[in-house]
């Protein structure tokens, strides 16, 4: 099966980001004098902010609102990130000089905001590789909803079945095959407890995906 364009989830897999997120998050956590346990932290990776933030007024009866959250666990990521020292998650720029190399399309699909995508987008120099991105404010519908895949690869002009999904969460993977997408699952050591079994592979570093499109594509 040829494919044309590889959809990058961000968090987890572009970098890994997600302990900056649960630095941010547990402190906020604080501000609100609420205990948030791992469990239910899992349950939010690879989801809307809105999404985790709605859930968490719901459960603990808090007075906020989710944008008034949402906002204050953005602003904090952006603040945070240039110092925060994360570095690309391993063989990531391997795998995008093999892309530009074949002649295959990247973009971003992700849950977060624009703006922090944006703030990743700079900090890891991938302004050459991206062609552009679909975010969590872009979509009515989050992960697993195939909605953020869907416009992904509208926004290139490729066919979803033309498209493979890099993620490292539960919730990506499935919307990635409601997608109609490839599907790489991707083992972040700091996204415990996510089920990638649904996924067409797994991998444990992002330079093996360039043997997964070779051996696909033939």
């Amino acid at each position: 099966m040829p494919i044309r364009a590889v959809l990058f989830d961000m968090d987890g897999v572009l970098l890994d980001s997600e302990p900056l997120h649960v630095k941010i998050n547990s402190g906020i956590y604080r501000e609100l004098g609420i205990v948030v346990d791992d469990m239910l932290v899992s349950e939010f990776v690879g989801r809307t902010s809105t999404d985790r933030w709605t859930r968490i007024i719901n459960k603990f009866n808090l007075k906020n609102t989710a944008d008034e959250l949402s906002d204050r666990q953005w602003s904090r990521l952006i603040e945070e990130l240039e110092s925060s020292g994360i570095g690309p998650s391993a063989g990531l720029y391997v795998l995008l000089a093999f892309l530009r190399e074949v002649g295959i399309r990247s973009a971003i699909a992700s849950a977060s905001r624009g703006v922090f995508v944006e703030a990743v987008i700079d900090y890891l120099n991938l302004r050459d590789d991206m062609e552009g991105s679909a975010t969590g404010d872009e979509v009515m519908n989050c992960k697993p909803a195939p909605d953020i895949f869907l416009l992904a690869a509208e926004k290139l002009g490729v066919a979803p079945s033309d498209c493979m999904v890099i993620e490292d969460s539960s919730a990506g993977v499935a919307a990635g095959k409601a997608a109609g997408m490839y599907v790489v699952g991707y083992f972040n050591p700091t996204s415990p407890g996510q089920d990638l079994s649904m996924a067409d592979v797994t991998v444990d570093n992002l330079a093996d995906v360039c043997g997964v499109l070779t051996k696909i594509s033939t």
